[in-house]
């Protein structure tokens, strides 16, 4: 079953940046570069938008509500403009180049992908068509391959063939660490979900926009305690994108007097036989609580090889891939015991959370029905497009930056609220918790907005 998997994995996660009292941000203060650069078309034209009396913005077709806000004095500015500061950008577009893995790591039809990566461009030209001060957004893509060596390369060729302003990481700990790599040495904004801090803490240019893995811990160990599990086990897949996570889970554990009943490294495309084998260790040691920390095809794999042995341990992590709902309709009903965590809440919320998503996927979707995969899609776009509108009509590389360094906090409505910093650059304060159900097939929401004590 496994080798028939066909994948791909989105879920940036993104944040909402401020520069100006704008709705769902908490103060502000940066610079803004300018310049002109690339070219291309664009599915959407977007521009600021007007003020209230009360100095909040309020953007025609978009509900999220207005967040407060207040102001400090501003610092110094942490990025200075380089020759290739605009690169990307003219009076007219914007590039975003985004690669995650399509091929190699989630059971993910391609055709989500496609059809939501611009819906949220098209419904804020219908509705909101000055929001980016006259500029279009065009989005490039590309598959990864679940390698990070390809993943160097695909981000290259989005930078110097397609001309990104900005890069995003869809997913992936390993490509998104080589990525990033690649964008700070070359001055270029990367922006990506909470992955691993190891490898990533010194980039200047990295911005993670949710919780990161090892962050997770005390919303994991604390699951662990709430549910009464009696012999917790830890599985990591083998890589040293995920030392410093296991390192953190280790020590919430201990903290909370949670003993781990059984600590393994698994392989990151593990064999049917490799997954077995740790499925029996498990069995023996009879964990009912499984915290898991790996890509969906291994969590399908070990899943399916303990409903084959009559064993049904719930299994819990961080993360949002293997809480996608192409998970639930690949592997159930072996994963029906599964409980994520997750930057976004499930369909089963999002009317509540954003009511503009349903209808403008009705609008723009060309027929075909909304899904998660779209929902990650719209909320990173969303907070993009506020990104882009809070650095000002002077858009440039290190003015982006700066500007999310100078904000206390951000709040787009779906994410939990974002705090960046120039010194600290992992943002996220909190996620949404998903359940498997395999009646409906997809994750629905059991808890929202879980913060980070």
């Amino acid at each position: 079953m496994m080798r028939a998997l066909r994948p791909m994995l989105l879920s940036a996660v993104l944040v909402l940046a401020a520069c100006g009292q704008k709705s769902g941000v908490a103060d502000e203060s940066g610079d803004s570069g300018g310049g002109d650069a690339g070219s291309g078309e664009a599915p959407a034209t977007t521009a600021a938008a007007p003020t209230t009396a009360a100095g909040e913005t309020t953007v025609p077709g978009d509900t999220t509500p207005a967040g407060d806000t207040t102001t400090s004095a501003a610092a110094a500015p942490a990025h200075e403009a380089g020759s290739n500061d605009t690169a990307g950008v003219t009076d007219d577009e914007i590039v975003i180049g985004i690669h995650a893995p399509v091929t190699g790591a989630s059971p993910i039809p391609q055709t989500s992908f496609d059809i939501g990566k611009d819906i949220y461009w098209k419904f804020l030209a219908e509705s909101a068509p000055d929001r980016l001060f006259g500029r279009n957004v065009r989005v490039v893509f590309r598959d990864d391959e679940f390698n990070p060596n390809r993943a160097v390369s695909v981000c290259r060729e989005m930078v110097e063939q397609e001309g990104a302003f900005i890069l995003v990481g869809g997913g992936g700990a390993d490509q998104i660490t080589a990525c990033a790599q690649y964008a700070d040495q070359n001055g270029i904004p990367y922006v990506s979900a909470g992955v691993n801090e190891n490898g990533l803490s010194d980039l200047s240019t990295y911005y993670a926009t949710t919780l990161t893995y090892a962050a997770q811990a005390p919303l994991l160990i604390s699951e662990v305690q709430e549910r009464g599990f009696t012999n917790v086990g830890l599985l990591v897949i083998d890589t040293p994108s995920f030392d410093d996570a296991r390192e953190a889970i280790l020590a919430e554990a201990e903290a909370a007097n949670i003993p781990i009943a059984l600590d393994a490294r698994i392989p990151k495309t593990g064999t049917e036989a490799e997954l077995l084998s740790i499925v029996q260790e498990l069995k023996n040691a009879q964990v009912d609580g499984v915290i898991l920390l790996s890509s969906p095809v291994v969590f399908i794999g070990l899943a399916n090889q303990a409903r084959n042995q009559g064993y049904d341990p719930t299994f819990i992590g961080p993360g949002v891939t293997s809480g996608l709902n192409a998970v639930t309709n690949f592997g159930c009903p072996a994963v029906a015991n599964g409980t994520f965590f997750s930057p976004t809440p499930g369909l089963d919320v999002i009317d509540q959370l954003d009511p503009d998503f349903n209808p403008a996927y009705a609008t723009h979707g060309g027929g075909n029905p909304a899904d998660d995969i779209g929902l990650q899609l719209w909320s990173l776009n969303k907070a993009l497009a506020a990104m882009f509108e809070a650095t000002g009509p002077e858009l440039g590389r290190a003015a982006l930056m700066n500007t999310l360094e100078a904000t206390e906090s951000f709040d787009n409505g779906i994410y939990a609220p974002v705090q960046f910093t120039a010194e600290d650059h992992f943002g996220g304060t909190g996620a949404h918790l998903l359940d498997a159900d395999c009646d409906l097939k997809q994750y629905t929401t059991a808890k929202q907005f879980v913060e980070v004590s």
